[in-house]
């Protein structure tokens, strides 16, 4: 009976729910009412409220632009953004050697510390020149991607293939420090000379100057009163402390005038200005002065016994104006008196002409119508770009010229600082670049001076140096 009643109440309900016009859906009130969307609170102000991080896109799917509404910053929005979109691509650390990584869309970047390169900073740093000289002491070459460390004459590379060891104690290129001995004089002609006159043949005349005019110039000295409106004072720089000038070389012609400088290159051979050899027909080259006026111990006189002009020089322009004087007897060197070192041309080009500054050195005059000094000067002086340079001059500057000093500050080569060094700093050691050449008077504002590029001759220097002097191209052996 009780199960009869379950299968009539089953049926009448089955047949309750067929009746003609019943529907399976609600009517649209009471779907509303059952589907309404929960809205969020102050949801009427939301668009003039500031952005919230979970409310824009944790809660739902955001744009960029809404991130960037939360984050007011492009770089912020873009670290979220990247991350947000597909992922943290960092999140596995793939950058080595406690490299930064950055994520970004489908990659990431990493940032190495400094001697790790390649996309995971997985690779040590190759250590070419242009990075810290390749950590060489001196000169550096790259062959096949690995670093060649090299050194200048004198010098042995040392057992780490980087440091460059002195053989010899006076090398070229450094201070010379100790007490030195009074030399005495040799039957060979070497005898200290008496102190230089004031009064000196000017001997760095511009290009507009003859030869003729050149041998001339040993007149008296211009009166002060002369205009000199156009001037700025003297040339500057400081008295060149002791050992601090080795290589520094004086000219002095027969009547004991100095009239030009001179490097010291070897103890046979002494670097110098073509132009000074049509200075005068005889003259003996002096090396560890430091004051015309008093001895030291250290000065010696050298008669020269072959001069090389380059064949190429050009009296009208200056062009290559360089000479090699090679000596009758050998220098000592000692305190006071040592060689500057030749470097490696495209060394040199890479690493030395690319310094701030250089550092010229001699007796020259004070100033443009002075009288030379008797102390030993020097003075640094920054290399100057070279469109620079030929916009300041009304003169030609030649690829075998260059020029240093500065467009208003008073300091500058002078007359009888000619064919002076010119050197450059690297590392402690001191190594020749250029020669004092000329200039359009001394100091003058938005005027420099002007040198011989000695990195276009180093070759030419080598076969002047060596024995049969100027037997190599470009050299005209002259006996004094």
């Amino acid at each position: 009976m009780a199960s009869w009643l379950c299968f009539f109440l089953l049926g009448a309900s089955l047949a309750g729910l067929l009746l003609p016009g019943a529907s399976v859906f609600l009517p649209r009130d009471q779907a509303h009412s059952v589907l309404q969307r929960v809205r969020r609170a102050n949801s009427f102000l939301e668009e003039v409220k500031k952005g919230n991080l979970e409310r824009e896109c944790l809660e739902e799917a955001c744009s960029y632009e809404e991130a960037r509404e939360v984050f007011e910053d492009t770089e912020k929005t873009n670290e979220f953004w990247n991350i947000y979109k597909d992922g943290d691509q960092c999140e596995s650390r793939p950058c080595l050697n406690q490299g930064i990584c950055k994520d970004g869309l489908g990659e990431y970047t990493c940032t190495c510390l400094e001697g790790f390169e390649g996309q995971n900073c997985e690779s040590p740093t190759r250590e070419l020149c242009s990075l810290d000289n390749g950590g060489c002491d001196q000169f550096c070459r790259e062959e096949r991607s690995a670093v060649l460390c090299s050194c200048a004459s004198g010098y042995d590379l040392g057992d780490d293939g980087k440091s460059c060891v002195s053989t010899e104690p006076f090398p070229c290129g450094k201070h010379t420090r100790g007490r030195g001995r009074r030399s005495a004089a040799h039957g060979s002609g070497e005898a200290p000379e008496a102190g230089v006159p004031e009064q000196y043949d000017r001997g760095d005349l511009g290009p507009t100057e003859s030869s003729l005019h050149l041998l001339g110039l040993n007149g008296a000295e211009p009166s002060p009163t002369e205009d000199e409106s156009h001037l700025i004072r003297i040339v500057g720089g400081r008295n060149c402390e002791d050992g601090e000038c080795p290589w520094q070389a004086l000219l002095v012609n027969e009547e004991n005038e100095g009239f030009c400088g001179g490097t010291i290159l070897s103890e046979f051979c002494v670097l110098t200005a073509a132009h000074c050899l049509l200075q005068a027909k005889r003259f003996t080259v002096r090396v560890g002065d430091r004051d015309t006026e008093k001895e030291e111990g250290n000065e010696m006189a050298h008669e020269v016994e072959v001069t090389v002009k380059h064949s190429r020089f050009v009296k009208e322009t200056y062009d290559f104006d360089i000479a090699v004087l090679r000596l009758k007897t050998p220098i000592k060197f000692r305190r006071n008196v040592a060689p500057a070192c030749l470097p490696e041309k495209d060394w040199a080009e890479a690493t030395l002409l690319t310094q701030k500054t250089g550092v010229v050195s001699g007796f020259g005059r004070t100033h443009e119508r002075g009288r030379l000094s008797s102390t030993l000067r020097i003075l640094e002086v920054p290399y100057v770009d070279r469109n620079t340079c030929k916009l300041s001059s009304s003169f030609t500057i030649t690829s075998n010229m260059f020029c240093a000093g500065y467009d208003t500050q008073p300091e500058d080569a002078c007359q009888g600082d000619s064919g002076g060094p010119h050197v450059t700093r690297f590392r402690d050691t001191y190594f020749i670049t250029g020669i004092v050449s000329w200039g359009e008077g001394c100091a003058r504002k938005g005027k420099y001076g002007v040198y011989t590029k000695v990195t276009n001759f180093l070759k030419w220097i080598d076969k002047s140096m060596k024995a049969g002097l100027g037997t190599g191209d470009g050299g005209e052996p002259r006996p004094q």
